[in-house]
């Protein structure tokens, strides 16, 4: 009676109109009471489980543990399903595809096809993973497997939302006309069956191969009908995205159309301000960023970009945060199973013992018989009971180095050393390494090293991808690379002979790092000096899972980086932002002069009581004045026109070569000074954007030539030194020299001339600033009055423009 009670009850929750909160506290209640373990114990704690969603990993892993024990301690097959479905789905959403995907896999192995609703959800979790990693025709198969099932074994249900799945995942692949087709049969479908969620999907992946076919007013509609589709259903982040989308077409079909863009953009920010959707919030200024920066408006693209910042710093930190306790969550759920584990194979072991107790006392007579079983059952125990330990240091180790990933100030190099000592002792091998590629010169490196004292040492190396292809493309078909006998293998008969056997390397377990489908290194463990390991599956899925953490920690590095890229920026605005009001003011006082000249002097041309017998000394004052305004301008035009160099203008170029380019343009001016030029180029080749260097040069040298001490020969020296960090050119003279005390905060302002006896503008050194400092470089200056002066470029070893 208690039991039907019980199931009456779960039926009713389950099925009953209540809130999903609600729902879970009333199954949470019911489990408590429930103390029998049975299969309605399974089916509680899996749809606890489910209802959990990914909001709480930690408890997600107790309930989803207790499932899977209980379902297997009493044979019950659909509950194992079902928990073994949840479990995958935990760590798919943890940012670990692989082993997702290991659990979906042998789900299938517990007779789905029992289940057609279970045995859908599984084909389409195949594709979800398949599609996160990129391999779209696998991912693609199983999606049509899930559609398969959906429309042959369950006629009421509607896979609306599977062919939109596979019109995306044809949308990565470019294939626009079948992604089209796809989309159609998701709109059809939630059209029929009044699935306004659906209908969303299908209208916004519609729109977006309108898009792709550049039929921008086609999108614009769709993506309307998108949104109101999706006001009807309440999915808000949809409709967040929907009105980022729309606001891009507005602005590729019809540029002019800034205010219909500004309008969505404006309901994508309240939107997702009150549903808390910060990374939809973060995309909102980022774009308003870019539309501001690309229409010249500095002052609210700063504005923007200083929210975007800090948003995405939050959002990074938080993100970060949820997804590595989602990853110490699903590792501790494998702790925990494998915990179980051990604590069923010590019951068995126990058992074991019992009967091997109870043999020995039946079969008394039959003592060599008896001990032959006793020593069977003894060794399956030792193994049963080091396969339990050895998987529990895996996850533990893992969950250590998942902690020091979690510190806000990784230390990349730090972290990659922590691993390979860790791992190295839990997988008691002879040498652990890290490899990483250089990317300008495609050639692998030794980057990290651990290995045992009495170990030979590593023969510097480096070699290419092209170089051993048949070595490499495993790591891209691969998760891991395992071989046992490194010198039978014929695919490493090449790389044997430069490396493994002059490192002495035996045995081999190698993992690729690969970042947005892009080979960027790999870990290695190796056994030396005639040690044959066999790497079983364990070690190999522990080496697979220490790749990843590597990923994450080159992740966080480079956020890290990006974050302080975005500060410089800012400031790189905000500087922008000061010069240009400053240059607004010294251009308009310079311009006031002139104007001031020819109204006073048109006014006397035009008063009659003078008479007009100096009309020609009139009119030539007012073409003076005409000319002075001519030259502001020019030099206007001259700061102005020029926009910073882009990173593909970036060539490495010979020092040597563009030093006698500048000097050939000075070639008039250097005959006839009397004059000694001194180089010492101690840095040959310079990785730089040629016009703007070559420019900085010129006016410097330019300037050393005309302010030369008369009273003396002029003596010009161009030296180029390095250090650990920075490149430097320095040009000295004997020149006149300045005060820098009394000029040292005005030399690089515009219009600003220390020495009035000399023709010049004032803009020369301006000039190099601006330039030096486009070069994401700076500019010193030494100067004594009657010594001379001495201009010093500072560049980073890898030159980059600001931009």
């Amino acid at each position: 009676m208690k039991g039907i009670l019980f199931l009456f009850l779960y039926l009713f929750i389950l099925f009953g109109s209540v809130s999903q909160k609600h729902k879970l506290d009333s199954l949470q209640s019911l489990f408590s009471e429930h103390d029998e373990r049975d299969s309605l114990y399974v089916d509680l704690a899996n749809e606890i489980s489910f209802q959990l969603g990914f909001l709480n990993p930690q408890e997600l892993a107790y309930y989803n543990n207790l499932a899977i024990s209980v379902a297997e301690s009493i044979n019950y097959e659909r509950g194992l399903l079902r928990a073994t479905i949840i479990k995958g789905s935990s760590f798919l959403i943890s940012g670990l595809p692989d082993q997702a995907l290991s659990h979906y896999l042998k789900a299938l192995s517990y007779n789905p096809q029992q289940y057609p609703m279970d045995n859908m959800r599984i084909n389409n979790n195949i594709g979800e993973v398949y599609r996160r990693k990129e391999v779209y025709d696998s991912s693609i198969k199983y999606f049509n497997k899930a559609l398969t099932i959906a429309n042959e074994e369950l006629p009421n249900f509607k896979p609306d939302i599977i062919y939109s799945n596979l019109g995306e995942v044809s949308l990565m692949q470019g294939k626009v006309d079948s992604a089209k087709m796809y989309f159609k049969n998701c709109l059809d479908l939630a059209i029929e069956s009044n699935h306004f969620r659906g209908q969303g999907y299908g209208y916004f992946g519609l729109a977006e191969c309108e898009f792709r076919g550049n039929n921008f007013n086609a999108a614009i509609q769709l993506m309307r009908k998108s949104i109101e589709s999706r006001e009807q259903a309440g999915h808000q982040r949809g409709l967040i995205q929907s009105y980022l989308k729309i606001a891009e077409y507005f602005l590729k079909n019809r540029r002019t159309e800034s205010d219909s863009a500004l309008y969505y953009w404006k309901l994508s920010e309240n939107l997702a301000k009150t549903f808390d959707a910060y990374d939809l919030l973060n995309s909102t200024y980022n774009q308003l960023y870019k539309f501001h920066l690309d229409r010249n408006d500095i002052s609210n693209a700063a504005i923007y970009l200083e929210k975007h910042k800090n948003l995405d710093d939050s959002i990074r930190n938080a993100e970060f945060i949820s997804n590595v306790e989602k990853m110490q969550a699903a590792l501790q759920a494998e702790l925990v199973e494998s915990e179980n584990k051990l604590l069923r194979q010590e019951q068995q072991q126990r058992k074991i013992e019992e009967e091997a107790r109870l043999i020995v006392i039946i079969l008394a007579f039959f003592i060599v018989i008896g001990l032959g079983i006793s020593t069977f059952q003894y060794r399956k125990r030792q193994r049963l009971q080091s396969e339990a330990q050895m998987e529990s240091s895996f996850t533990k180790s893992l969950l250590s180095l998942s902690n020091e990933l979690n510190k806000r100030d990784l230390d990349l190099d730090f972290f990659l050393q922590s691993l390979l000592n860790l791992s190295s002792e839990v997988l008691y091998c002879d040498r652990a390494t890290y490899w990483a590629m250089n990317d300008e010169k495609q050639e692998i490196f030794l980057h990290s090293i651990t290995q045992k004292k009495n170990v030979p040492k590593i023969p510097p190396v480096e070699f290419s991808r092209h170089e051993f292809p048949r070595f490499f493309d495993d790591f891209l078909k691969n998760r891991t690379v395992a071989v046992s006998r490194i010198s039978k293998d014929e695919r490493l008969a090449d790389i044997y002979e430069k490396y493994f056997k002059h490192a002495g390397i035996e045995s081999i377990l190698n993992a690729p790092i690969i970042i947005d489908s892009k080979f960027v290194g790999f870990i290695s463990y190796t056994m030396t000096r005639g040690k044959i390991r066999e790497w079983d599956v364990q070690e190999q899925r522990y080496v697979g899972s220490l790749a990843d953490l590597i990923v994450a920690a080159i992740a966080k590095h480079r956020g890290n980086r990006l974050e302080i890229e975005k500060e410089e920026l800012i400031q790189k605005l905000k500087s922008r932002n000061a010069s240009l009001q400053e240059f607004n003011s010294v251009i308009s006082h310079n311009l006031r002069e002139p104007l001031t000249q020819i109204i006073g002097f048109s006014d006397l041309l035009q008063d009659s009581s003078n008479g007009i017998k100096n009309s020609n000394e009139i009119i030539s004052r007012i073409g003076k004045a005409s000319n002075k305004i001519d030259k502001v301008i020019k030099e206007l035009s001259t700061v102005l026109n020029e926009s910073d160099p882009e990173p593909s203008d970036f060539k490495v170029l010979s020092l040597e070569h563009l030093t006698k380019e500048v000097l050939d343009l000075l070639k008039a001016e250097i005959k006839s000074q009397s004059m000694t030029i001194e180089q010492d180029l101690q840095v040959e080749k310079i990785k730089t954007y040629k016009p703007f260097l070559s420019d900085a040069l010129y006016h410097i040298l330019s300037n050393s030539i005309k302010f030369a001490d008369p009273d003396k020969r002029l003596l010009v020296k161009i030296q180029s030194y390095e250090d650990e960090l920075h490149h430097y050119i320095k040009v000295s003279d004997n020149g006149l020299g300045m005060d820098m005390n009394k000029f040292g905060d005005k030399i690089f302002k515009m219009y600003q001339r220390f020495h009035i006896k000399t023709e010049g503008r004032g803009m020369g050194l301006f000039i190099v600033k601006n330039r030096v400092n486009a070069l994401n470089g700076w500019v010193r200056v030494e100067s004594e009055e009657g010594i001379g002066s001495a201009f010093t470029f500072e560049f980073p070893k890898e030159i980059l423009p600001v931009s």
